[in-house]
């Protein structure tokens, strides 16, 4: 969601106009959801009444031919004649099955994953995007587009200097390790760095809600780096602000939700970049757009040392510091740090051979006390997809990453999804909501385990709408379900859990915060102006937390 970043025209000046979205694509960079699709789904989940589990997808087969394999005693082997009865099959384990965007039964709004494994090349160049700050703070304008047609008032919650909700601390301990780390910091210890790591779907993609909460607390706290960014633009409408970033073109890609890697290897962003030339490239660095994101002390690449790896070479504000050498015995990440004097600087790491030279992003922080926030949002994703990698690796990763605090923020695909989940075969669920739970569960424990040191907290998603017959938006029936069944993980595991959904106004407030101007017409992902919102109540509900915390540790 949010900005297309990658398809941006090559050297786009500061306020420039980008290009308006594609027919039938939202700004975000998804398709735009349909209103039969949501018309019929939320009519069939309002019929059933009794809240039972439905699939939100049919699974279409012939009379006849039901009834000649239920004579025949042929009911088990009557699943495996059609890719749409792949819940149903018992022998095998198979592979999950994702209808493609232009069937009947496309999850609106949502791209399907990629499952299988290998590469593909990325959609363009990755082309500098920190001036997408401005949108934050832009003065809420009469909102255009098919549904928010005229301007409706702010709701009052908005120019509250409160949270509308709380976080929710079952155990009331939940954040502590992370209010440590940010007492230190407040205290200016010196070396004391409070980071947070920040996972999430299309909403976290574009770094609205996340950038301003990390604005605000470094703010408060000190800025200590722009933390952790993939190498180029991966993902469609990725974008951060707050730091330059570019990359050309070429390098070939697997994610965490496919096109796959053989190896499961992802790095901590969920992409692995591959370059098999000389001359592909990447560059970050510090900010010129705002008062963030200003100095660097250092740059530390993420990438992968494997057997024939190629060489890469480094360059610091267009002088070359040095080369690095990805060869090594064994599939193995590494981290090369680049040290420089504290203040703005840029990177590029750029391929010197033809051999494969496989890389993931890149990590920047400064020498002082403060506080990093790495926003890696992965477009399209589910939480499960997390648990597509490999699990030793991932937990390689985090650890390295050093969080404070780990932020799982999902459920908007989820709710796409209808009440449908997998197994842990990779088949239709007979138990959606069931595996749901437990799906969620087992990325949640893999999480503690990898930094039992950090703090963690799950968002649940904002509220969605569709546009009925009588021209009102109404919410989606599924986000309050997908919400309770994820609270009832965070319960059992302890996890802090802020419902983004509760805080916006619950039922219908999408449609009021599109009107608003604060809602994207799409009616699922916020405008800049919205994400300024959530991200400033965002950080207001852990001040409020941080502070009682403080005065109980008095």
């Amino acid at each position: 969601m949010a900005s297309d970043a990658a398809t941006e025209p090559k050297g786009e000046t500061e306020g420039a106009k980008r290009p308006a979205p594609a027919p039938g694509e939202a700004s975000f960079g998804e398709l735009v959801s349909t209103q039969r699709h949501d018309d019929e789904g939320d009519s069939r989940l309002r019929a059933s009444g009794d809240g039972s589990p439905l699939v939100a997808q049919s699974f279409p087969i012939a009379r006849k031919a039901a009834l000649t394999g239920l004579i025949l005693g042929s009911l088990v082997l009557l699943p495996y004649a059609h890719p749409g009865l792949l819940r149903f099959r018992v022998l095998s384990e198979g592979i999950s099955f994702i209808p493609e965007p232009d069937s009947n039964d496309a999850i609106p709004g949502m791209a399907p994953p990629k499952d299988y494994v290998g590469e593909e090349t990325l959609e363009g160049s990755t082309e500098d995007s920190q001036d997408r700050g401005a949108e934050l703070d832009r003065p809420i304008s009469n909102p255009k587009g098919p549904i928010a047609q005229a301007q409706a008032p702010v709701p009052a919650a908005v120019l509250e200097d409160k949270p509308p909700i709380s976080i929710d601390d079952p155990n009331g301990d939940g954040l502590s390790k992370f209010f440590d780390k940010l007492m230190a910091v407040e205290n200016k210890t010196p070396g004391a760095i409070a980071r947070v790591v920040y996972y999430g779907d299309s909403i976290v993609a574009s770094d609205f809600i996340t950038g301003k909460l990390r604005r605000m607390l470094q703010d408060r706290f000190g800025d200590a780096g722009h933390g952790y960014a993939i190498a180029a633009n991966a993902f469609k409408g990725w974008f951060h602000i707050d730091v330059s970033r570019k990359s050309s073109s070429q390098w070939k890609t697997s994610t965490c939700i496919g096109p796959y890697a053989e190896d499961g290897f992802y790095g901590l962003g969920c992409v692995s970049f591959t370059a098999r030339k000389e001359g592909e490239w990447f560059m970050m660095g510090t900010s010129s757009a705002d008062k963030w994101g200003k100095a660097v002390s250092r740059f530390e690449l993420e990438y992968l040392e494997q057997p024939g790896g190629g060489e890469l070479a480094f360059f610091v504000d267009g002088e070359q510091k040095g080369t690095l050498s990805t060869d090594g015995p064994e599939k193995k990440v590494k981290y090369h740090v680049v040290e420089v004097a504290d203040g703005p600087h840029k990177l590029e790491v750029k391929t010197t051979s033809d051999t494969a030279t496989r890389v993931f992003g890149l990590r920047m922080e400064r020498d002082i006390p403060g506080v990093t926030l790495s926003a890696l949002g992965i477009t399209g994703a589910r939480a499960r997809f997390l648990d597509k990698q490999d699990d030793a690796h991932w937990a390689e990763v985090l650890k390295a990453a050093k969080p404070d605090l780990v932020v799982l923020a999902f459920g908007t695909n989820e709710v796409g999804d209808g009440q449908m989940a997998f197994d842990d075969k990779g088949q239709r669920s007979k138990d959606p909501m069931g595996d749901y739970e437990r799906n969620l569960k087992a990325v949640l424990e893999q999480v503690k385990r990898a930094v039992p040191d950090a703090s963690t907290m799950l968002v649940g998603p904002p509220d969605m709408a569709s546009k009925g017959d009588s021209g009102e938006g109404h919410s989606k029936p599924m986000v309050p379900i997908i919400i309770r069944h994820q609270k009832n993980v965070a319960t059992e595991l302890g996890w802090p859990y802020w419902n983004q959904y509760k805080a916006m106004g619950g039922s219908g407030a999408m449609y009021s915060w599109v009107q608003s101007g604060l809602g994207n017409p799409d009616m699922i992902h916020p405008t800049g102006q919205g994400g300024n919102v959530l991200g400033k109540w965002l950080y207001r509900a852990l001040m409020e937390k941080y502070e009682a915390y403080k005065e109980k540790k008095r």
